[in-house]
């Protein structure tokens, strides 16, 4: 006989100020103890500890800790959500709106880091409640958007897609300097991201598309990986079954002996590489680094122009998600599994773009702008509409319109300009 389903657990809401006082605890205290952790290693008890209940009080008011974890994700989206609606709800130019956009995320995020870290893991605790907050976000952004559209003040943009840049730039200036970072978005950087979603980084001189040897780069030098030696196998084939099962399940659902079953060694081999599994987990988000800019470099080899640079660039980064969208997941979640290779990770991608965008700079190329913070508008742009496009809708490519909305609005901006053809990049 099978085991019987096991019963929901009932639990009550609050009917007296005490009760009312005790369930606010344990939500301040779950919320304490999974910002200092992984969801995967808090339990229950642990809550009830920092918060000085017993453990039976705590199923008096949730029925485990996923019901207490996603209450403090959806406190916190409508929390973000009411900002921004108050923001957005506030007349002024589309630069002083753009402004306040991004000042009030910031704000936001450095003053309920604890909520933040909540929402950025619930990717990987529950995607439906994942996608739910940010298709919030973006309706809000898209009907602000839409409305300026209809005002003349932006130009033929797909709203949703310039909704979705919009957060792209936003979380990837909050991963760098708020997450990654000193823990303050500098003045610099939230004008550079401004001016850049307002005008793009073309400065309309004229385009230089011609391939030549040897040409420009725009990511980080890729050193040529050694032959692979007899000794080496064993290893690669660990890294192999590590990636396939950690795209599958998770880094926490999966155990050393999975791999090594799966790569066909034993359980001993696995130690002669690997000190543990978040070694193999940061070697892998290393390897996807080095794919990733090897990819972005066949894609511009001979570019010497930044703006064909960026629009190939992009290109070859959408097609390299679409053949890796479920390995991507490994380095979304090594940002909580293992923080310093994450941060690593972008740190080591942004190098190399800094130099390449500094290059179009000097040549006249692209606009003059804070090279680091531009660099971070740009992959955070890439990173989000390829999450929303290929990643979370399991698209075989990103739609045509979007990547074509996508190069107009890095190429060109959100302003409407009488000089300029909308909705047409060059």
């Amino acid at each position: 006989m099978g085991l019987m389903p096991r019963a929901a657990k009932k639990t009550r809401a609050p009917s007296t100020a005490r009760g009312l006082a005790t369930r606010e605890r344990l939500l301040a205290a779950a919320q304490e103890v999974f910002a200092e952790g992984s969801y995967h290693e808090v339990s229950v008890s642990a809550i009830c500890r920092r918060a000085g209940v017993a453990l039976g009080t705590f199923y008096q008011y949730f029925a485990d800790k996923e019901a207490i974890f996603s209450e403090l994700v959806a406190r916190a989206s409508m929390a973000l959500q009411m900002e921004l609606t108050r923001v957005l709800h506030t007349e002024g130019d589309l630069r002083a709106q753009l402004d306040r956009i991004l000042t009030a995320f910031f704000a936001f995020i450095r003053h309920h880091r604890a909520s933040y870290r909540i929402f950025r893991e619930v990717e990987f605790i529950n995607k439906r409640m994942h996608h739910r907050f940010y298709d919030g976000l973006i309706a809000l952004l898209r009907e602000f958007l839409a409305e300026q559209r209809r005002r003349g003040q932006i130009r033929a943009l797909d709203p949703e897609v310039a909704a979705t840049a919009l957060i792209g730039v936003a979380y990837f200036l909050t991963l760098r300097w708020l997450i990654l970072g000193p823990g303050e978005v500098p003045e610099s950087a939230r004008h550079t991201a401004v001016e850049f979603l307002l005008s793009g980084i073309d400065t309309g001189r004229p385009l230089t598309s011609s391939r030549h040897p040897g040409g420009a780069t725009s990511f980080s030098e890729v050193t040529p990986s050694p032959p692979v030696t007899r000794g080496a196998l064993s290893r690669q084939r660990l890294l192999q079954a590590a990636k396939a099962c950690f795209s599958r399940k998770g880094f926490y659902a999966t155990s050393i002996a999975e791999i090594t079953r799966r790569a066909g060694v034993s359980l001993g081999a696995f130690y002669l590489y690997f000190s543990s599994k978040t070694e193999i987990l940061d070697e892998l988000v290393r390897d996807l680094n080095t794919q990733l800019r090897r990819n972005a470099r066949a894609a511009i080899a001979g570019l010497t122009d930044r703006r064909e640079i960026e629009r190939e660039g992009f290109r070859a980064f959408f097609d390299f998600i679409r053949r890796n969208r479920e390995a991507y997941r490994i380095v979304r979640e090594a940002e909580f599994v293992s923080p310093s290779v994450a941060r690593w990770y972008f740190e080591r991608l942004a190098h190399g773009y800094v130099r390449g965008l500094q290059e179009g700079m000097r040549r006249g190329e692209i606009r003059p702008l804070d090279a680091e913070a531009l660099a971070y508008c740009l992959m955070g742009i890439g990173h989000f509409v390829g999450l929303r496009w290929v990643v979370w809708s399991k698209r075989s490519t990103l739609p045509k319109r979007a990547l074509h909305h996508v190069i107009d609005l890095i190429l060109h901006g959100l302003k409407a300009s009488p000089s300029r053809e909308e909705g047409s990049p060059s």
